[in-house]
């Protein structure tokens, strides 16, 4: 059976790592067996992240990666009905997704004050009271290290959310009233887009970024939807 190692979320979001949960909506799209691993400490994993796959003995590393595996190995065949036209802008949005958009988030979490009271009681709530802080601190300027040398992380506040919220609304703007993405039924791109919208979603916080979404009732119908077609809640 197939393992993915992940890490925790809430009740409300499959895990805290768009990546992972997009790498879990793969799994569960793909039909193969597997469970789940939560990890906290990411040291022994390659790359030092997660999500990371173990089939057997073999660990594979990173959500496209996990994709590719799953559909030469399981056949995973979500986007087997894309044309090669489909299948580019497919690319080319998750790449604007997973690449830019998602730093946005990150900022909230991390960065943006609002987040504090997230980022110590929620994502690191299991940790011990008198370790969260340091333990946050750590963090923080690992995620300040990370989005100055991205580039995104040397603009204001206001121009981060304001990338974001661009990226969002040429993201709707695609798909108009479909159910998804690329039409009925969920694809590989749908897993990046679900990700990254429970995730934000979860944000328990008054942000540029929160009060943007709620502004844009279709995301969260969009996530309700999606969570009901891969992995059967209600």
């Amino acid at each position: 059976m197939l393992k993915l190692y992940t890490t925790p979320g809430t009740a409300n979001c499959r895990s805290f790592s768009p990546f992972a949960y997009k790498a879990e909506a793969l799994l569960a799209l793909s039909g193969a067996d597997y469970t789940l691993e939560y990890l906290t400490d990411f040291s022994n994993m390659p790359n030092g992240k997660v999500p990371v796959l173990q089939d057997g003995e073999r660990l594979i590393a990173d959500s496209e990666l996990i994709k590719a595996y799953l559909t030469q190995r399981f056949a995973l065949d979500v986007d087997r009905t894309l044309t090669p036209e489909q299948q580019s802008i497919g690319h080319a949005f998750r790449v604007m997704l997973e690449d830019r958009t998602y730093w946005a988030g990150v900022y909230s979490r991390f960065i943006d004050p609002a987040g504090e009271h997230f980022l110590m009681n929620t994502m690191l709530g299991g940790a011990p009271e008198e370790m969260r802080a340091a333990i946050a601190a750590a963090m923080r300027e690992n995620v300040r290290q990370e989005i100055h040398g991205h580039g995104i992380g040397r603009h204001s506040q206001a121009q981060i959310y304001a990338f974001a919220q661009a990226d969002i609304e040429a993201l709707l703007g695609y798909m108009g009233d479909n159910a998804f993405f690329f039409g009925s039924k969920p694809t590989g791109i749908d897993a990046t887009i679900a990700g990254l919208f429970a995730n934000w979603l979860v944000n328990s916080f008054d942000s540029a970024l929160s009060d943007y979404l709620n502004t844009r009732p279709q995301i969260a119908d969009y996530v309700q939807r999606f969570e009901q077609v891969v992995f059967g809640n209600n």
